[in-house]
């Protein structure tokens, strides 16, 4: 438990240290954003993103549009690090 809480801590810090902003929460599409996201090959943000977006700004995040769009970039950011492997 005590190694689950340390491999936990400096996420859990870094989202405290670094708030999202107003851009991150009204993006003129979730659909782009979650692309973004997957193809920078960054881990879905979803679970950070609803909470902090309701409270801090009143916005309500468009979870299956951030989904599909993340999962869209992800695909094209494996194909290209897969290219590079090969």
């Amino acid at each position: 438990m005590a190694r689950l809480a340390l491999v936990l801590l400096p996420f859990v810090a870094s989202c405290a240290l670094f708030p999202l902003s107003e851009a991150e929460c009204k993006p003129a599409s979730w659909r782009e954003s979650g692309y973004a996201h997957g193809f920078g090959g960054s881990h879905k943000q979803d679970l950070r993103l609803v909470p902090e977006c309701r409270e801090r700004y009143g916005v309500a995040v468009d979870v299956e549009q951030y989904a599909a769009g993340w999962q869209e970039g992800h695909n094209e950011w494996d194909r290209l690090i897969g290219s590079f492997r090969k």
